[in-house]
């Protein structure tokens, strides 16, 4: 009952205003809930560890310590993350967010090396550890706290689609793992007088140090920007497969400062005959159907294609023949032809080159260009090579 109440607080919180909002909302509401959680641990383990003389209690007792930070840095993680855009951040600060997932994942590492060496000392001396049943009770007491955190972090980080927030609930639940073999390991080393305290402790933090670099890694990827995910590709793909005066799409860029901060690019191919009024109209609209039903600020390039010229037919059949006889993956858009004063020919167009490529971008052009030269005569040939394609290319040409 008493973590339903939390999570309907919580979430009707998150659900009172716009998307940027709930998140903050749920981000502060979750560290609060951590604060006081793991000062009451932090309060239960000192004690227990200080009464049993567990060297690994007490190191437990300093990572929920090291958890109360955490818990700070999520409230001023989500609460710098909400601040409108100003002149120095023009697009927001919630990538604010990252950061403060990155530096609670950066304390998880310490705290997991930490817990190693103090381990590593516990096998090299090992010290008699006195318990008796209430010290084992609130040990089991600080367990449940932790699910009871992992739960609750788990349940808001999902909902907004928070990664500081779920890294959060893996510390809560890699904490939860750490006492409970903690707990055992000093079972055991009473019961039986075979101190295994130190090395249950050793596995236990090589566990939280592999969590904290897989999620070190998971931040790191997201703040020096990586690809989006193809939900969105695909959400925007759709949306400009149905405009009808499209002839096709291509350079789709996807730029994210943080999750509700969208901006994308986008070049179009229309029909040349198209007024520059009408091609306006039309990118007009396209910017502002994703504005009014995805909030991606979107800006939409025009490429006008001679759909009726037959020199330019031909020219483009021939090179799209020649880029696919390589059979390496090439593909051609943007294509422009231009008739120069001597009277040659100039062709234009970027080829998308994957990322397994056999040759480079020089030797690509000087074998393009002999080989077009020799099917289309004097002809200059000018490529732009693309090594940042989304996969979203659906282009006429």
């Amino acid at each position: 009952m008493f973590t339903k109440f939390i999570l309907d607080k919580i979430t009707q919180k998150a659900q009172s205003r716009n998307k940027l909002y709930s998140r903050v909302r749920a981000g502060v509401s979750v560290g609060i809930v951590g604060l006081f959680s793991n000062v009451l641990l932090f309060a239960i383990k000192i004690f227990v560890g200080l009464i049993s003389g567990s060297v690994a209690i007490i190191a437990d007792a300093v990572n929920s310590l090291f958890d109360f930070v955490s818990s700070v840095m999520t409230v001023v993680g989500f609460y710098v993350s909400g601040k409108q855009p100003d002149k120095g951040h023009p697009y927001g600060h919630q990538r604010f967010e990252d950061i403060a997932g990155f530096i609670t994942a950066m304390i998880m590492l310490y705290v997991g090396l930490q817990f190693i060496y103090s381990s590593i000392l516990k096998i090299l001396h090992p010290v008699a550890v006195e318990l008796n049943y209430w010290s084992v009770g609130l040990l089991l007491l600080s367990i449940v706290i932790k699910l009871w955190q992992r739960l609750i972090y788990s349940k808001v980080g999902q909902s907004v689609g928070s990664k500081t927030i779920m890294t959060a609930a893996s510390d809560a639940r890699n904490d939860a793992l750490t006492t409970f073999g903690i707990l055992i390991a000093i079972v055991i080393s009473v019961t039986t007088n075979l101190n295994l305290d130190g090395y249950i402790g050793v596995v236990v933090a090589l566990f939280i140090v592999i969590s904290s670099v897989l999620l070190i890694k998971n931040f790191i990827d997201s703040l020096m920007g990586q690809r989006p995910n193809d939900a969105l590709i695909e959400e925007i793909t759709q949306q400009l497969d149905e405009y009808d005066h499209i002839l096709g799409f291509h350079d789709l860029m996807i730029h994210q400062y943080g999750p509700d901060m969208v901006y994308a690019i986008v070049h179009i191919e229309l029909d040349s005959s198209f007024s520059l009024d009408y091609a306006h109209e039309i990118v007009d609209h396209i910017e502002r159907d994703f504005q009014r039903k995805y909030a991606i600020s979107m800006v939409v390039h025009v490429d006008p294609i001679d759909i009726h010229s037959k020199k330019f037919s031909r020219f483009f059949v021939i090179s799209q023949e020649t880029i696919n006889g390589y059979h390496a993956g090439l593909k051609i858009h943007d294509f422009h032809v231009e008739r120069l004063k001597n009277g040659d020919f100039l062709l234009q167009f970027d080829i998308v080159v994957p990322e397994n490529s056999r040759f480079s971008d020089e030797e690509w052009l000087v074998e393009i260009n002999q080989d077009l030269r020799k099917k289309l005569g004097d002809v200059t040939v000018q490529i732009n090579f693309d090594h940042t394609d989304l996969g979203a290319d659906k282009s006429l040409i």
